[in-house]
């Protein structure tokens, strides 16, 4: 019996500290850009334990864990509904990157899983989302910042103390799908944005934890 592990995560309502005047990211040529930071931000969300995971805080408190550059990432909450408001300080000049509605599995390394299965878990999202949004003060962003993608394929290592629930352990491949957004050099200020992605209540997902595959 080999385990394929799944993590489903999606924003539904999201309000935070950031500096003023954000750029929104349109142009397709950037999908790829979306790409590489979609892999990079589920490393952040997945690497880091439970008591210090910034995607189980409901304050805020924790934004700043494990970030570093110019761009920032933020997270709202794992399952397929639900809120979250947090207050998180920014720095100037950062860009800042958040799921709207998204899908990853990881497999573990020695299973050998193919990455083609493990982007056909994840296929779904594209044409299971719909009515997305990023509000920035209380006004939809328009031109919308949000782009579907595709991650890069990427590996990481699961901490003992993981949103899994499992042991520590190292997972490869890892791939996902999802719509995303990016604001772009965010200068000095306050303001608060939210994002809104409803999945089909049709739709059945599977929670995060290891299902077992015979």
């Amino acid at each position: 019996m080999r385990k394929i592990l799944f993590a489903f995560f999606t924003a539904f309502a999201l309000v935070f500290t950031v500096p003023l005047a954000a750029t929104a990211v349109t142009n397709t040529s950037n999908t790829q850009n979306y790409s590489t930071l979609a892999a990079r931000w589920w490393t952040w969300a997945l690497t880091q334990p439970t008591s210090m995971n910034p995607l189980l805080d409901t304050t805020g408190a924790l934004c700043a864990n494990q970030q570093s550059g110019k761009t920032w990432f933020l997270g709202g909450l794992f399952g397929t509904g639900g809120s979250v408001t947090r207050s998180c300080t920014i720095p100037a000049n950062t860009s800042v990157f958040f799921p709207l509605a998204n899908y990853v599995d990881c497999e573990y390394a020695t299973d050998n899983v193919p990455v083609k299965t493990v982007r056909s878990f994840s296929a779904f999202v594209q044409d299971g989302t719909s009515n997305l949004s990023v509000i920035l003060d209380g006004q939809v962003l328009s031109p919308s910042p949000i782009q579907f993608e595709r991650s890069d394929v990427f590996r990481l290592s699961l901490p003992d103390d993981n949103v899994f629930g499992v042991p520590a352990a190292f997972l490869d491949p890892c791939a996902d799908s999802g719509y995303y957004a990016l604001l772009k050099t965010c200068l000095p200020g306050t303001t608060s944005s939210s994002s809104a992605g409803p999945l089909p209540s049709k739709t059945t997902l599977p929670q995060p934890s290891p299902q077992p595959i015979t």
